[in-house]
């Protein structure tokens, strides 16, 4: 404990609560807005690799998320999400910590989050929760503040010691999603004196599409099956998919959106029969989305910096406590997750987050406004600015992603330009660049962007990652590479020193 207070000093300053904190043998203070009810259970839902609009409740296709759909028609539902990048550990780690990947610097997939940095887990542990963690990925991360941790990927082997390699294959990811279901409802199924915090993280839909036979629908014949090496070539030879062919992968896709949201429907059935729905806050979002085919044919995420990717579901129940059937327009971001939870439960915010309580959109206070701009990186090398229907991507390095099928022996990659300029509102798939034709609109939003890079330091880092854990995250598909164009080189702060779209958005130094 004494070196746990020691790291929340220098990173955050001592947690406060309102009122007394919550001790591990009773139930806490009541929340805010002077409500009488003690602190809820918290069930937080995370989805891997979750693509925004294959949700129903998201205008999606009937019957694809009921349940989800019933937690936001008895809750509020957030329309507009910015993830800070397509990437499971940098996302996570932000809506965790309340900070851009610029700041907490976890900005690959096995990159250390360092200890001076607090947790949401760590946060509720302090104030009197039991906390669990139940997890189909992101395993070998900085998981902190779980009293109870359970990883799908070692059910049967137990955890790795030290640098043991262990074989997996991601076709295991339906029976891992079966695995952190059942422990986490044996998790709230333990008679206990003190409010819970559960955290679920499921793979599904992740690739490979792998579909599942019980959520088919009537559409998909087989026809196109979402093999990974067929679809890997049509990405590499730039083979378009026909309309035919993409009816049977989004087929495939939503077989696997569905089966996670059956998942959840199972505990909150579990809730439910143990009479804990109404002392529950349920919270249901995603690391990020899936490119599936829309820009550079390329159906992953890794590489992409678009809003197929970037957007992300936020939504909440508490019944009883918040509005039901709310929707939220304003823009926000996944950063404003963890100090919205802290506020809905009374619990004061730490130094040091940058994101902002969204409890005064939640509640419809008249006053109550989201982000004037969001934010989203690409490692330390691009920036992506929203602001309202506007998306600016910055690219002043002609950096072009990789991630698999793409490799450096292949030499190709995901080629974005050294500016882009979308509106959401009339082009939600992002294929007509405005650069050229809204340059005011472009000026502003680069000057975000350098305020965004200058503020704190915004360099790459070196963080070691384990040999065992890159072997676990290959098996996934997570090779992170960058070509860069032949002038560009250095860090993207540099180009603030005289930033204009003439000089930012022709590439070149």
């Amino acid at each position: 404990m004494n070196r746990r207070r020691a790291r929340r000093k220098v990173a955050s300053g001592a947690l406060m609560v309102v009122g007394a904190l919550v001790s591990p043998g009773c139930a806490g203070p009541a929340p805010g807005q002077g409500s009488s009810v003690s602190r809820p259970n918290v069930l937080l839902l995370t989805i891997d690799t979750l693509r925004l609009e294959r949700m129903t409740c998201y205008g999606g296709p009937a019957g694809n998320t009921p349940r989800i759909d019933a937690i936001a028609a008895a809750g509020v539902r957030f329309a507009s999400v910015q993830a800070p990048r397509g990437l499971t550990w940098p996302s996570l780690t932000s809506l965790m910590t309340g900070m851009y990947p610029r700041t907490h610097q976890v900005r690959l997939n096995g990159s250390t989050l360092e200890e001076r940095f607090v947790t949401l887990p760590e946060l509720l542990q302090e104030a009197g929760y039991e906390t669990g963690g139940f997890l189909a990925n992101m395993c070998d991360a900085a998981n902190r503040g779980l009293d109870t941790f359970f990883c799908a990927w070692w059910e049967e082997t137990g955890r790795p010691v030290g640098r043991e390699k262990r074989r997996w294959d991601s076709h295991d990811q339906p029976k891992w999603d079966r695995a952190i279901t059942r422990e986490t409802e044996s998790f709230i199924r333990q008679p206990r004196d003190r409010p819970f915090f559960a955290w679920v993280h499921y793979l599904d839909p992740h690739k490979p599409y792998d579909p599942v036979d019980a959520f088919l629908r009537d559409e998909y014949d087989g026809s196109f099956p979402p093999d990974t090496e067929a679809l890997d070539r049509r990405t590499l030879d730039e083979i378009p998919m026909t309309p035919a062919e993409k009816v049977q992968l989004l087929a495939a896709y939503d077989s696997q959106v569905a089966a996670v949201d059956a998942h959840i429907g199972h505990l909150l059935d579990v809730l439910d029969e143990l009479e804990l729905a109404d002392d529950t806050l349920v919270i249901v979002t995603a690391d990020h989305g899936e490119e599936l085919g829309e820009h550079n044919f390329y159906l992953y995420h890794l590489a992409s910096v678009y809003q197929q990717v970037l957007s992300v579901p936020w939504v909440l129940r508490w019944p009883g406590q918040l509005p039901a059937g709310r929707v939220v327009s304003d823009d926000v971001e996944n950063i404003d997750i963890a100090p919205t939870v802290l506020a809905l439960l009374g619990l004061e915010l730490p130094e040091g987050m940058e994101g902002v309580s969204r409890e005064p959109l939640i509640r419809g206070e008249p006053e109550a406004r989201g982000a004037d701009y969001t934010y989203a990186e690409w490692q330390a090398q691009m920036v992506i600015v929203g602001h309202g229907p506007w998306r600016f991507i910055w690219n002043p390095r002609e950096v072009v992603t990789q991630g698999k099928p793409f490799s450096q022996r292949e030499d190709r990659g995901f080629v974005i330009a050294p500016c882009e300029l979308y509106n959401l509102e009339f082009d939600p798939l992002q294929q007509n660049n405005l650069i050229a034709d809204r340059a005011e609109v472009a000026e502003s939003l680069l000057q975000r962007a350098c305020r965004f890079v200058t503020e704190k330091p915004f360099q790459r880092t070196h963080a070691r990652v384990p040999e065992a854990v890159q072997q676990r995250l290959r098996a996934l598909g997570y090779v992170q590479n960058t070509m860069t164009g032949p002038n560009n080189t250095g860090g993207i702060a540099r180009f603030c020193n005289s930033a204009s779209i003439e000089r930012s958005c022709q590439g070149g130094s």
